[in-house]
C-alpha cells in the first residue's frame, strides 16, 4: 500500500471518528465527544504526515512533528499558516484523551466534559477539514 493510499484510509477513518463525535454530542455523551474528537485530530494529522512521507512516533500526541511541517516549502501557505493552531489542538486533545477514556478510574464522569465538548468537536472538525483539503489539493488524483 502506498503512502497516499494509507493516508486516504487514515483520513477516512478520521471522518468516521468525527461522525462518532457528532453523534455523541447529540446524545450528551460528553466524554465520548472529547475522545472521538481526539481520535479525529490524531488520524487527520497522521494522514497528512503519512502522505508527505514524514515519520512520526507511535503515540497519540504528534503535535511536535506536525508543527515541523511549517518549515516545508512545498505546502500551500494557508495550510502552513494554520499549523500552529492545529498543533495546539492536537496537543490539547491528546492531553485530555486519557481522562475522557478512563476518567472513571479517578472519579471523573461524562459531565466533567459537558462545557468543553462543543469546543472539542469544533476544533477537531476544523483540523480535519484543513487536512482533508490539503490532501485533496496535493494529491488530486488520489480520490481522497
Amino acid at each position: 500500500m502506498s503512502n497516499v493510499e494509507l493516508a486516504r484510509s487514515a483520513i477516512r477513518r478520521a471522518g468516521r471518528w468525527l461522525q462518532s463525535a457528532k453523534r455523541a454530542l447529540e446524545d450528551g455523551r460528553w466524554d465520548d465527544v472529547v475522545y472521538s474528537s481526539q481520535m479525529t485530530t490524531e488520524s487527520s494529522a497522521k494522514a497528512v504526515l503519512i502522505a508527505l512521507g514524514v515519520d512520526y512516533p507511535k503515540e497519540h500526541d504528534v503535535s511536535t512533528i506536525f508543527e515541523e511541517l511549517s518549515r516545508r516549502t512545498d505546502l500551500p501557505s494557508d495550510f502552513k499558516e494554520s499549523i500552529r493552531e492545529s498543533a495546539d489542538t492536537i496537543a490539547e486533545l491528546a492531553e485530555l484523551r486519557g481522562l475522557a477514556g478512563y476518567g472513571f478510574e479517578t472519579g471523573i464522569d461524562a459531565e466533567y466534559f459537558k462545557e468543553y465538548a462543543p469546543e472539542a468537536i469544533s476544533r477537531a472538525e476544523k483540523l480535519y477539514n484543513r487536512c482533508l483539503t490539503l490532501l485533496r489539493s496535493v494529491f488530486p488524483r488520489a480520490q481522497i
